[in-house]
């Protein structure tokens, strides 16, 4: 597979998709009751991010509308950095974290950020929705990155979408390839691996603390929710 076009084609996909107009900011602005807890696509999501609101250094890496980043903040850590691929995401984050009234450190990175990042210096991280939906090399290098700039004993969050049977992708119309990946338009929507194998990937570096399992509104399937801290 092109990696690289690949990784283009999501890039400007997840740009796309959590872009914010205009009229939506001025529809969630004149909207009241609008909590930033509700940012959270879940319970147990919320409670993951707000687990590291004890941490001195947070990092929201992949931080899609930044909710993870926003509730470590209002949670008590006051140093917080949220990255992304996208200009549209960042506008987005900085947009929520304005509503809200966080103070976090929202940017754009490049996607060898990881790799040009020597500093240790994070005591949690959080990543959700991230790892499973890039190529295998990619999630591969982000795990090794994150490992690289955490600190010994760091919590580390990670949530994965369920584990999508290759049959019942078939059925569903998805192109699947290599018996890992799912396409649909020709974008990559789900890196599927079952639990052992994520494991796997994450024991050379951390240690697993913890496996929640969780599904958001209307879903019968489980994602997965990952409790790590670094070796």
């Amino acid at each position: 597979m092109d990696n690289k076009k690949i990784n283009n084609d999501l890039l400007a996909f997840w740009d796309d998709a959590l872009k914010l107009s205009n009229e939506d900011k001025k529809e969630m602005q004149n909207e009241e009751g609008f909590d930033y807890k509700e940012l959270a696509p879940s319970q147990k999501l919320f409670v993951a991010a707000s687990s590291l609101g004890k941490c001195h250094k947070v990092l929201d890496y992949g931080c899609g509308n930044g909710w993870g980043a926003i509730i470590a903040n209002k949670s008590g850590c006051q140093d917080v950095e949220a990255i992304d691929l996208g200009e549209n995401i960042i506008d987005a984050v900085k947009f929520y974290a304005d509503v809200f009234g966080a103070k976090i450190n929202a940017h754009v990175i490049s996607i060898d950020w990881l790799k040009n990042n020597a500093k240790q210096e994070y005591d949690g991280i959080i990543c959700s929705n991230v790892l499973d939906v890039v190529p295998l090399e990619t999630a591969e290098e982000i795990i090794q990155g994150l490992a690289r700039i955490s600190l010994p004993d760091a919590n580390v969050v990670i949530g994965l979408n369920y584990y999508f049977p290759l049959d019942k992708a078939k059925e569903r119309g998805m192109d699947v390839r290599e018996d890992k990946y799912l396409f649909m338009d020709n974008v990559l929507r789900l890196l599927s691996l079952k639990d052992e194998e994520w494991i796997d990937l994450f024991t050379p570096y951390f240690e697993i603390v913890k496996l929640d399992y969780f599904a958001w509104p209307n879903e019968e399937q489980e994602r997965r929710l990952f409790y790590l801290r670094k070796k």
